[in-house]
């Protein structure tokens, strides 16, 4: 057999069986190890395996010295205070009970779990489906289950109950799906939101649905979320012991799943490939995006933005791939992946133009940095502004102030004369009447430089440059026909377009390189 699906039991799913005949009996859970193959007498002189559960009565048990390594007993009379000590896992019946009816009880238990098992081993082995599983488990559970994928599609629910979600069918996919008020309430719910990172079994409460959930996440080999197994507590009260069967069930789902190509194909998988193959220069005709994006009821001409944020240093994909389900789950139409050790989020605006809170919260919440384009309304050009997004978030974590993140906007000139001074030095680059100012300024300890950078960023309004200067008309009169004697720059040629403009990008870039050098 295929070690992935073996199935081992822990002592609490004996205990839960046999609390259902016996009430009085205890479970000391210690330390309580999914190992057990089967169980035993015990007789004098047996050397203890963690593999087994032993019958053992407290008399015979109290001879043996307690051993290092952890074992599992049903246990027959008073606890030995030396076996009480919160490592062993022992279930304690009465002394007066039957040996043999105690151990009836074990092997039932056993039975019971191990033909679960087998039958759901029977239909991995022979490639069979979701339903197959969860048909035979609604027996075991004895309640109804069912498992939905990344986007609240079901997947399998071979049986209903009064007080589960009544699905929609989408007409698209012709899948059933959750409601749009369902939906709407997850997305506001704390509970829920904090269930979308975890591993293994949980309890979901009672609050939202009025009754309670046994859920495992489903996680593909590469820590990406497929998906959920749902138990839901609706026939009778779940089981202690139900945890570690629920992940076992979990995890044949998900082999079954991969197994048939439903990971790869049915999900997002290929919406979230066509991205990353976009972002990295790949193009794609317009019907191929426009089929892609329809699954999430996009538009290539709807309005977008890109974020591109920085995930937590030395994080595994299989975290990376929490935040961005995360993200999903929190801020509405937006699509959510990670490519080199990136996170990268599409909104689509057209369906959410409320989402800079959320994103505040997510990136105050996780200490994240974050970089985001400008708004664009051509999908086929996503790699553009995917470089915008990346671009912002270099210079966010360049500057490493208090700012959570950036737009391109706020960088775009920053990017421009770094742009620009990539083929030249600064004082290269820079207008040569403004560095003739600065050099005039040391050699006679004027201001003329300052005077002429004001006049110019103050669109040479001279009531607003003497007021920004602190000094008279007269004075600023006087320093514009020196700057003119020096430079040949008076009112007229200053406020040519392309000078002007070259005159400011010079001062931009000049007062950056005083910036860089601590001036």
């Amino acid at each position: 057999m295929d070690e992935n699906i073996r199935f081992l039991l822990n002592l609490q799913m004996i205990a839960d069986e046999i609390v259902e005949k016996m009430p009085d009996v205890q479970l000391y859970t210690g330390e309580d190890t999914q190992l057990l193959e089967g169980i035993c007498f015990y007789r004098p002189g047996m050397e203890l395996s963690s593999r087994f559960a032993y019958v053992v009565r407290a008399e015979e048990i109290e001879k043996i010295p307690v051993p290092e390594s952890h074992c599992s007993l049903i246990l027959l009379g008073d606890m030995p205070k030396a076996w009480d000590n919160g490592f062993h896992t022992i279930i304690q019946v009465p002394g007066e009970k039957d040996l043999l009816e105690v151990t009836n009880l074990c092997l039932e238990a056993f039975h019971k779990h191990n033909s679960w098992a087998e039958k759901l081993q029977n239909v991995v082995m022979h490639e069979g489906s979701v339903d197959e599983l969860c048909r035979i488990s609604y027996e075991y559970f004895q309640n109804p289950l069912f498992v939905h994928d990344p986007q609240l599609r079901v997947i399998s629910c071979p049986i209903w109950r009064e007080g589960m979600i009544s699905w929609e069918k989408d007409e698209m996919t012709g899948l059933w799906i959750t409601p749009l008020e369902e939906l709407n309430e997850l997305k506001t719910d704390n509970e829920y939101l904090s269930t979308l990172t975890t591993k293994h079994a949980h309890i979901f409460s009672a609050e939202l649905r009025g009754y309670r959930d046994i859920y495992v996440n489903i996680w593909d080999a590469f820590g990406g979320y497929e998906g959920r197994l749902v138990i839901c507590e609706i026939e009778n009260p779940l089981k202690p012991g139900q945890f570690a069967a629920a992940e076992y069930l979990a995890d044949l789902i998900r082999l079954t799943l991969a197994r048939r190509g439903h990971l790869d194909n049915t999900y997002k998988r290929t919406l979230y490939k066509m991205l990353t193959e976009m972002i990295q220069g790949k193009e794609f005709s317009n019907s191929e995006i426009e089929k892609r994006i329809a699954q999430c009821k996009w538009r290539i001409n709807d309005h977008y933005i890109c974020i591109r944020m920085d995930a937590e240093e030395g994080e595994s994909p299989g975290s990376s791939a929490s935040v961005c389900n995360y993200v999903e789950a929190r801020v509405d139409g937006s699509k959510a992946f990670y490519h080199e050790d990136k996170i990268c989020i599409i909104i689509n605006l057209s369906v959410n133009d409320h989402y800079t809170s959320d994103i505040a919260s997510i990136l105050r919440d996780g200490l994240f940095k974050a970089g985001f384009s400008n708004e664009f309304h051509d999908f086929t050009r996503l790699k553009h502004y995917y470089r915008q997004a990346s671009t912002a978030l270099e210079y966010c974590r360049r500057r490493n102030d208090t700012m959570w993140y950036y737009s391109f906007d706020d960088i775009a000139m920053d990017y421009i004369a770094d742009l620009c001074c990539t083929e030249f030095e600064a004082e290269d680059l820079c207008a040569y009447k403004l560095k003739r100012l600065q050099e005039y300024d040391e050699e006679n300890k004027t201001e003329l430089f300052k005077t002429l950078c004001t006049y110019i960023l103050k669109e040479r309004n001279t009531v607003a440059t003497s007021a920004q200067l602190y000094v008279g008309r007269s004075t600023l009169y006087y320093r514009l026909r020196k700057i003119k004697e020096i430079t040949g720059l008076d009112a007229d040629s200053v406020a040519e377009p392309v000078q002007n403009l070259y005159l400011k990008l010079s001062i931009f870039i000049m007062e950056k390189q005083k910036v860089k050098k601590g001036e």
